[in-house]
Formats: C-alpha cells, structure tokens, sequence
C-alpha cells in the first residue's frame, strides 16, 4: 500500500489528531467524489460513467469503461484497491493507470463512496456528476478528439460530407462544414438537440446526452477550423 495513503488510514483508526487539526479536516464525501471523477476518470470512463470517454473512441480496441457492466467491482475494498493499485496486480486491465501515488486519501475515500454510489443508484451519481462539473474552456485538441470518435463516420475526416456513412445518409447528405456559417449558439442547438428538433435533417443525431456543453463548445471550435 502507498506510503502517504497507508499514514492517513492510521490517524482514521484512532490515533488522535491535535483538536485544531481534526476540527479543520475534511470528511470523503459523494460529492468531492464526483468532483474527482470528472477530473481524473472521465478521460476513459465518459462524462456520465457510461464508458464513451475519449480514449475508447480514438483507440481500437480499447477495454470496455462502461461502469454499468456487470464485471465493475461494487463493495469498497475491491473499488479502493482498483483505484489505489489500477493495473499493477493484473486483475485489471493495463490501461488502468495506478493511482494510489496520484491522488490524496480525501480523492481516493471521497471517490469510493461516489462509486458505490453510482454501482447502487446510477441515477443519482449521474445527477451529481452533471451538478459537479466545473465549466472548461473549450480546447481544439479537445473537439478533434470528439469529432473522431463521433462525426467523421458521416461529415468525413476533412468535415467536407464525405465520410463513410455518406454513401447511404442522403436527401439531405451530411452537411459540409467548409460552407459552414452558422453562429456558435446555433451549432450549440443542432448539436445538442440534433438536426429534427431545429428543423435541420433528422438523420443528424442528438448529442445533448452524451456530451457536456464544454464538449460540444470544443467539438465546434474544431469544425469551424474546417470553413473555408
């Protein structure tokens, strides 16, 4: 077990703290817990849990992070050594970065009670994960990945319409972005909404669901690159 995570489960099984120290600290809780989760795991695990982070949609082949599935650990210990430990005991898979050396023993506590949590009542985790997630400023590299992993297959690697799915989406086909023009907010709704509920074409899906506002605000500072 880490050093400095090994110290702090000591003062929690009785070794006394000075009064001034123990009436400052401050206790794991569900929400620092989904803090963290949307700070270290969502990278993998996705912005709701749901295992459509970043990394699985760039990477073939990438392990399953949906944490729905029915193969996650639910008690505490098991969730605490997967976190503390990731890959190095070959019980997991050597893309679960160790932790135990990376995060503080308030992260790793506050981030067990939020997987419990999340493994006994999803709807609630879901609803602080969204609560909890501080406002990003929206990156290029950041929308290049989301683009990858979910538009290319129809507007095309070069955001000119032509992806693969071109061959059978058409009337209308998918748009081409280098005549884009649109102002932020609209492309904001279309996104979020999807192309039917703005009066665009309803082939163009809703990604309101699956991607937080500063994804999509990432997504459309990388397409608006692809106008001419």
């Amino acid at each position: 077990m880490k050093t400095h995570y090994f110290l702090l489960i000591i003062a929690l099984l009785g070794y006394a703290l000075p009064a001034a120290a123990a009436s400052q600290r401050i206790d794991p809780s569900v929400e620092h817990g989904a803090v963290t989760f949307n700070e270290r795991c969502s990278l993998c695990h996705g912005n709701l849990g749901m295992g459509d982070g970043i990394l699985p949609r760039l990477i073939k082949d990438y392990p399953n992070t949906n944490l729905r599935a029915d193969n996650k650990p639910a008690d505490a210990g098991s969730i605490r050594e997967a976190i503390i430990y990731g890959y190095e005991k070959g019980l997991l898979d050597n893309r679960m970065p160790p932790y135990g050396d990376e995060l503080t023993w308030l992260e790793i506590e506050s981030l067990v009670l939020f997987l419990r949590l999340y493994f006994h009542d999803v709807d609630r985790a879901i609803g602080l994960l969204t609560t909890t997630k501080k406002p990003e400023t929206p990156r290029h590299e950041k929308g290049r990945a989301i683009y990858m992993g979910r538009c290319i297959l129809c507007h095309g690697e070069n955001g000119d319409g032509k992806g693969k799915m071109a061959k059978i989406i058409n009337s209308p086909p998918p748009f081409n972005f280098e005549y884009s023009r649109l102002p932020d907010e609209m492309l904001l709704d279309i996104i979020t909404r999807g192309g039917d509920a703005v009066g665009r074409s309803p082939k163009m899906p809703r990604f309101g669901d699956e991607l937080s506002e500063s994804d999509i605000r990432s997504l459309i500072l990388y397409i608006k690159g692809f106008r001419k």
